[in-house]
């Protein structure tokens, strides 16, 4: 109701009487005589995401060198000899016999040529020996005694030992002969030439490196704790520094660690590439299959003094920060380990403007 003010006669009303009268008024119409209260407003308005079911590839992440399958070392098997020519050259791919390089042979032919000789001298004089065996043996017990037909069947099988041994001396000869040529042991890859023409090679120089069968593998170190896990057969993925990703399969794994780095090395078969080349140390992960896992999209993560946190909507609209474990990655959402369960209601984007016990407004959208 109106309030009525008196006043004496002739009195004047001043400016703070009339601020005292306006104060007057405005609470006689106020609610029981108090300020009128104001809804506290929203800091935001969000969408809502809750953490979803899904099959996560697990893998491990290693790192290794990548080198060859099996690298063959092709060297001299004679010293002393000049070398005539070279006919392959590094990143030549070879078949399994085909000319690498020529020695000088002459030396070794004359070898053979002299052998030979002996070899026809020696076969002569043990047929002649035979010969006179035969005729001790009929002239047993008349014109020859015991002791002499005994002395030339003796002579007979000496003559065949020396002959046998003439044959032996031409194949080595033979042998030496061939070890002039130098040819490839199996097919490859050229990976290294360590002789020039007219260099003296001595034996068992290396003189050529081949990558037998054009074949790499990518040695990954992979450490104790996920060792055990790793099975030939699984896929691998290596990332070459300038390159798309590669993918080759665990071939072997080596049955022990290493003491001191408690690591353990998964041989990995991977094409040989123009950007994966043996000598390279690369990254990359070991396929493990998969396992289901709670994920949420990455926005709905916020991160500060190196923990992780999602905001989770309460009924009264206001959220509560929550710490968080995040496991594996998968596209634009992560996994979470620990934390909210797969009913809770999470604020999706935006985390950064947000605060714990802020109260937030729901998108339409996300309020269906």
């Amino acid at each position: 109701m109106p309030s009525t003010i008196y006043a004496a006669p002739g009195a004047r009303c001043g400016p703070i009487a009339a601020l005292v009268v306006t104060s007057f008024v405005l609470a006689g119409c106020s609610p029981k005589g108090g300020t009128p209260a104001t809804e506290p407003r929203p800091v935001l308005a969000v969408e809502m995401v809750s953490p979803t079911r899904q099959d996560i590839p697990r893998s491990i992440a290693a790192s290794g060198a990548i080198a060859a399958w099996q690298d063959i070392a092709v060297g001299a098997e004679v010293s002393g000899l000049r070398v005539r020519s070279v006919e392959v050259d590094v990143g030549d791919r070879v078949r399994r016999g085909q000319v690498l390089a020529r020695l000088d042979s002459n030396t070794l032919a004359a070898e053979v040529r002299q052998a030979e000789a002996f070899v026809a001298e020696t076969r002569a004089s043990a047929r002649e020996a035979h010969a006179n065996a035969e005729r001790a043996r009929a002239l047993a017990g008349s014109a020859l005694s015991a002791r002499d037909v005994d002395q030339l069947i003796t002579a007979s099988a000496t003559a065949d030992a020396r002959l046998a041994n003439a044959v032996a001396q031409l194949d080595n000869a033979k042998q030496r002969l061939a070890f002039a040529t130098i040819v490839a042991t199996d097919d490859g890859i050229v990976s290294a030439r360590n002789v020039t023409p007219g260099q003296v090679v001595a034996a068992g120089a290396d003189l050529f490196h081949i990558i037998r069968q054009a074949r790499i593998e990518w040695r990954a170190e992979v450490p104790e704790r996920d060792y055990t896990e790793v099975r030939p057969g699984m896929t691998v993925e290596v990332r070459p520094i300038a390159g798309a990703k590669v993918t080759g399969r665990v071939r072997a794994v080596s049955p022990g660690l290493d003491p001191a780095t408690r690591r353990g090395i998964v041989y990995a078969d991977v094409p040989l590439r123009p950007d994966l080349r043996p000598g390279m140390f690369v990254n990359g992960t070991l396929a493990l299959g998969n396992s289901p896992g709670l994920v949420v999209p990455v926005a709905a993560v916020t991160t500060h003094d190196g923990a992780h946190y999602v905001f989770v909507i309460g009924a009264d609209r206001r959220v509560r920060e929550t710490k968080v474990e995040l496991g594996r990655t998968l596209g634009d959402t992560i996994e979470l380990v620990g934390g909210p369960s797969e009913n809770a209601r999470l604020v999706r984007s935006g985390t950064a403007f947000l605060r714990d016990g802020d109260l937030v407004a729901i998108a339409p959208d996300a309020a269906k």
